[in-house]
């Protein structure tokens, strides 16, 4: 298997951080460029307005530009830590399922334990696909608020209006018109009722789409409701995701600027495994990345990861 990370496009000839100002504002232009993020992304985790980032990144702004420049670094660093993908065994299983649930059309299950990366691999697809829209479900309750979650996915907001069923029409029609692949992530959060739903969006006899749901191993009992007899019998692709490896830990620590030993890495690989997978293991790569800015150092060493242990819970 190949061991090269496969970041999103323009970071894999990036640093994985940088403190220089000209150099994010000239990264976060050219993803934008490409289409990798939005302003709206960036208005989401910042206070600013997407007038005034343009006007900073096109060097037109006449404010406080340190202060933008601080803002900027923020949420360049948090989306670099967040979607920067190693290539592992996982990452290649849910594109193939994904991919596969696609072509057929059909409802796909991915079940793994929590902080193993399903979440990751499956936006990262959908970044790739046109075809494919991610549906982030955090505070959903209601079948309505699914709807308006996935209209949101589908970029048809605006055509939310009336009825429950005619705002479940309006999605119908979308897709009958353009097919697409709905990843569902953190389908266990939501209620029996509300995943009723999904089985509407997907139809019976004439499959308007496919749904990738992204679970952990409690969404079996989820499905044992009486509620969900159906949707249970149209999951017809099931995989179940298995732990990170060690070759592939080490293509992980790389993606920081280092300089640790083997034993380094097979004690970080160690804590993660006991811990949440890839998760755990990218949480004590960033805190020693902090420990090594702390102390005035070019690349992360075997201190570096030893201090790094205290910042985190055991």
């Amino acid at each position: 298997m190949p061991q090269e990370a496969t970041k999103l496009a323009l970071i894999g000839n990036a640093k994985f951080a940088t403190d220089k100002p000209n150099e994010i504002r000239a990264q976060l232009k050219s993803l934008l460029d490409a289409g990798e993020i939005r302003l709206r992304d960036i208005e989401r985790i910042t206070s600013y307005k997407g007038p005034t980032i343009s006007q900073h990144l096109a060097d037109k702004y006449e404010g406080d530009k340190e202060k933008l420049d601080d803002a900027l670094m923020r949420f360049y660093r948090s989306w670099i830590a967040k979607n920067a993908i190693v290539q592992t065994r996982v990452v290649e299983d849910i594109h193939s399922i994904m991919l596969l649930a696609w072509r057929r059309k059909e409802i796909a299950l991915i079940r793994g334990k929590f902080g193993r990366g399903k979440s990751k691999a499956a936006s990262r697809f959908a970044a790739l696909h046109e075809f494919a829209v991610f549906v982030e479900l955090s505070g959903i309750t209601s079948p309505t608020e699914l709807l308006h979650r996935v209209a949101e996915a589908l970029n048809i907001e605006s055509q939310m209006t009336g009825s429950r069923g005619d705002k479940l029409a309006a999605i119908i029609r979308s897709l009958q018109r353009n097919p697409r692949l709905i990843v569902i992530d953190e389908a266990d959060e939501l209620r029996p009722r509300t995943l009723a739903l999904l089985r509407d969006i997907h139809g019976e006899r004439t499959e308007r789409c496919a749904i990738v749901l992204i679970a952990t191993e409690r969404f079996d009992n989820i499905l044992k409701n009486p509620e969900l007899g159906y949707l249970r019998r149209r999951i017809t692709i099931k995989r179940d995701i298995g732990e990170l490896a060690l070759d592939e830990a080490r293509a992980i620590c790389r993606m920081w600027p280092t300089s640790i030993s083997n034993d380094s890495i097979k004690e970080a690989y160690s804590w993660s495994s006991r811990h949440f997978g890839v998760a755990s293991l990218v949480n004590i790569m960033m805190r020693a990345y902090d420990v090594m800015q702390l102390k005035g150092e070019e690349k992360i060493d075997d201190d570096c990861m030893d201090e790094a242990y205290a910042y985190l819970m055991d």
